[in-house]
């Protein structure tokens, strides 16, 4: 074995080594909090334009480098849903509702991704999960949002029965 190898194998160790202890890609690159707030704040600008795709790539690399903040999860799920990628949306949704169970915030926007591929009792039952965990004031609008979706697609199972 060469001392190449040797100085590879100790490298390699060092990195999974930081993995496993929590730590991030982005940590290996020397990112702060300050830069990943300064990205989250262009993708966000480039959303607020309608520039899905380059918000996109903001907020790719923001969940690549730093997985452990939820913000980023969402902020590239809603991208995706606006872009009309459900499917991938509600993946990244589906981790943002992981990383706070508590939060009905991203299970709706799942619901609606569900809704607009056509799983109706899909959406439905994650509307039902969104009434449960809206029982508080502070959700009280994304509550009603909920159950005015399960009145449309009521009326829309309706029309087609």
């Amino acid at each position: 074995m060469s001392g190449t190898d040797t100085n590879q194998d100790v490298l390699a160790q060092k990195i999974a080594d930081h993995f496993l202890a929590g730590g991030t890609l982005g940590d290996l690159q020397g990112f702060t909090d300050q830069d990943y707030e300064a990205l989250y704040t262009i993708g966000h600008g480039m959303y607020s334009q309608e520039r899905y795709g380059d918000a996109l790539k903001i907020f790719g690399f923001l969940v690549m480098n730093n997985p452990f903040d939820r913000r980023f999860h969402q902020a590239m799920a809603s991208a995706l849903q606006m872009r009309g990628d459900f499917s991938e949306a509600i993946g990244y949704y589906s981790m943002a509702s992981v990383m706070d169970i508590k939060d009905p915030v991203p299970t709706f926007h799942t619901a609606e991704c569900l809704a607009a591929l056509g799983q109706i009792e899909q959406a439905r039952e994650a509307l039902a999960i969104v009434l449960e965990q809206s029982a508080t004031p502070e959700f009280a609008d994304l509550k009603a949002r909920a159950q005015g979706l399960i009145a449309l697609l009521d009326r829309h199972a309706a029309k087609g029965a």
